[in-house]
């Protein structure tokens, strides 16, 4: 059996962005609320984890802080600064919807440094599969500025830091249901890193993850988005998956897998207009540690991204660790409410992108 391993730290949930409504902080017209983003709710997800004995499964790390050095593999030394400085002010926006308190920047590095962490030891053949529960999160990140609650891009990092311990070829595979844009620009012309994205088409950055965003230069073919249509539920992305991501990561050949693991593509997340269960989870995860196995010598990663459902979320992580540690799929009591619905089946114009990308992408046409 692999050995697994959980990468969480407590400062991580210290981490909060402040009162707002989603993304849109307190202004004219907008009341605070309690953030859809705080992350008291990933705590109770690692403690449902816990609870129900999944996490024995698992050998519990406690991440350090990434360093300069690890940060400036992708980011500006003024984003670096930009970021630590409005934390130390207690409050601010670090960028672009990206409001920080006084634990933000610690919060942000202990991110990042169990990401490194996680990816080193895996590499290391210390273990083979790992769990990243961390905020916050990072796949809006761009190399010069914070965006949508990511101060820095945690996936992206740690794909850079892979590179340097001389892996050769890693992917990194983005289930969010934003487009992550700052991993995509990192690697955009990379022929070393493939950016595969399934997320709703049109959400979230406007105008970003088309299907006609493939990569340029040597990195042509290395980027492929799947923008599913809103609505998509549980036969989407495995039509996605099955019929798309698996043939592009095997002609890709990946010697390690990281997944950007978001779980705001579920039926009840307020930040998004699809339809994913906890079953749909736990199937894409399971499949992605198959891939890493026939593949990648079993070396995968799982971060966790976007998740914005304070009752869901909890479920939804159990769901991940639970195929992480080769476990069947966990008791839903919210599975009930989503599972009937008609947009769970595949839908023609949902095939339609599906079809379309397997007769243009570079990567599924072999051009």
């Amino acid at each position: 059996m692999p050995a697994r391993a959980w990468y969480s730290h407590e400062l991580c949930f210290w981490h909060d962005p402040g009162s707002g409504a989603g993304y849109v902080p307190v202004g004219p017209g907008v009341e605070p609320l309690r953030q859809f983003a705080v992350d008291p709710d990933l705590r109770r997800a690692e403690g449902l984890v816990r609870a129900v004995g999944v996490m024995d499964h698992f050998t519990q790390v406690t991440p350090r802080p990434a360093k300069d050095d690890d940060l400036l593999l992708v980011h500006t030394s003024e984003h670096i600064e930009r970021v630590e400085v409005a934390s130390a002010l207690g409050d601010g926006d670090a960028g672009v919807y990206a409001r920080v308190n006084y634990h933000s920047a610690m919060a942000a590095r202990l991110a990042v440094g169990a990401c490194v962490e996680a990816t080193s030891e895996v590499i290391a053949g210390t273990f083979d599969r790992a769990y990243c529960v961390v905020r916050p999160p990072g796949h809006h990140a761009e190399a010069d500025r914070a965006m949508a609650l990511c101060l820095y891009n945690n996936v992206a990092i740690a794909a850079r830091a892979a590179r340097r311990q001389g892996v050769g070829r890693v992917l990194v595979l983005d289930w969010d249901v934003h487009h992550g844009n700052g991993i995509q620009q990192a690697f955009y012309s990379d022929p070393d890193v493939l950016y595969v994205s399934v997320h709703q088409d049109g959400l979230f950055p406007p105008a970003s993850g088309l299907v006609g965003e493939i990569g340029s230069g040597a990195g042509r073919g290395t980027t492929l988005n799947i923008p599913l249509p809103a609505g998509s539920g549980h036969e989407a992305y495995c039509a996605a998956l099955r019929r798309l991501v698996e043939p592009a990561v095997r002609a890709f050949a990946p010697e390690l897998v990281l997944v950007a693991a978001g779980v705001d593509a579920s039926g009840h997340d307020p930040m998004g207009r699809m339809l994913c269960t906890s079953q749909t989870f736990h199937l894409m995860a399971t499949a992605l540690c198959e891939l890493a196995d026939e593949l990648a010598g079993g070396r995968i990663v799982f971060v966790h991204e976007g998740g914005y459902s304070a009752w869901y979320q909890p479920t939804l992580v159990l769901a991940i660790a639970c195929a992480v540690a080769g476990l069947p799929a966990p008791a839903d009591p919210f599975l009930h409410s989503l599972a009937h619905l008609p947009g769970q089946q595949l839908q023609l114009h949902q095939r339609r992108v599906v079809e379309h990308l397997l007769t243009h992408h570079p990567l599924l046409t072999g051009t």
